[in-house]
C-alpha cells in the first residue's frame, strides 16, 4: 500500500525541508502544496528533495483549498493503487514517528479517520490551546462527541475515504473542523 504525505504550506521556513527529506527517506511518496507562498519563498522550494511532486499556484487560497487540490492530484495519480494519505502541517511540529504510527493505524483499519493529538500536557501554545479548548467545547456540544485537538492537522485515512474528504466544504482553516463536522452523518469511524 503506498504511503503519501500532503504538505499544505504557507510562506514556509526550513523545517520544511527536513520534514520532506525524512519522509522520503521513510518510503513515503510526497506531495507539496505550496498555497501561494510568492517569490520570497521559492528559495525553499528550489531546495526540497527533487523526489517529490510540488503543486504550486500564484494566490493564497487558503489550507482547505491546499488540501483539497492535493487531494484531487492524489486520487487521479492513484486511482489503480490502494494509498493512505497523511496530512502533516509544514512547521515541525509533526514528525516522521507521527505520520508513522498513523499510517500504522490504518494500514489495521481501512476505513478509520485517525487523528493526531498533540499531548494532553505538553508545551502547547496559549493561544493554540484557548483556541481547542472553544473548538472543542463547540464541536461536542454539537455532536456529542468528545474529540481532544479539533484542529490538528496531522490526520491519516486510506483511498476508500478519499471521496468523503473531497466533498466536505470549506477552503481555509474551517475545512478541517467541517471533516469532523460530517463523520458521524458519514458513519466514519475515527480514532485519536
Amino acid at each position: 500500500m503506498n504511503k503519501i504525505a500532503l504538505i499544505p504550506t504557507y510562506e514556509p521556513d526550513e523545517k520544511l525541508i527536513k520534514l520532506v527529506d525524512d519522509l522520503v527517506d521513510n518510503g513515503f511518496d510526497v506531495i507539496v502544496v505550496d498555497d501561494g507562498s510568492g517569490k520570497p519563498y521559492e528559495p525553499i522550494f528550489n531546495k526540497l528533495n527533487n523526489k517529490i511532486k510540488m503543486i504550486s499556484y500564484q494566490e493564497n487560497r487558503g489550507k482547505g483549498y491546499a488540501l483539497k487540490r492535493g487531494l484531487t492530484f492524489i486520487q487521479f495519480a492513484y486511482a489503480n493503487d490502494p494509498y493512505i494519505v497523511v496530512t502533516m502541517d509544514s512547521d515541525g511540529q509533526h514528525t516522521i514517528n507521527d505520520a508513522l504510527k498513523l499510517v500504522k493505524e490504518v494500514e489495521g483499519n481501512d476505513e478509520l479517520l485517525v487523528l493526531g493529538s498533540r499531548p494532553r500536557n505538553g508545551n502547547i501554545p496559549a493561544r493554540s490551546k484557548i483556541g481547542n479548548d472553544i473548538t472543542r467545547f463547540i464541536y461536542k456540544l454539537i455532536t456529542g462527541v468528545d474529540i481532544y485537538d479539533t484542529q490538528t492537522g496531522l490526520r491519516a485515512f486510506s483511498n476508500k475515504l478519499m471521496d468523503y474528504m473531497l466533498q466536505v466544504n470549506g477552503n481555509r482553516y474551517e475545512y478541517e473542523m467541517n471533516v469532523l463536522l460530517g463523520i458521524n452523518k458519514n458513519n466514519i469511524k475515527y480514532k485519536e
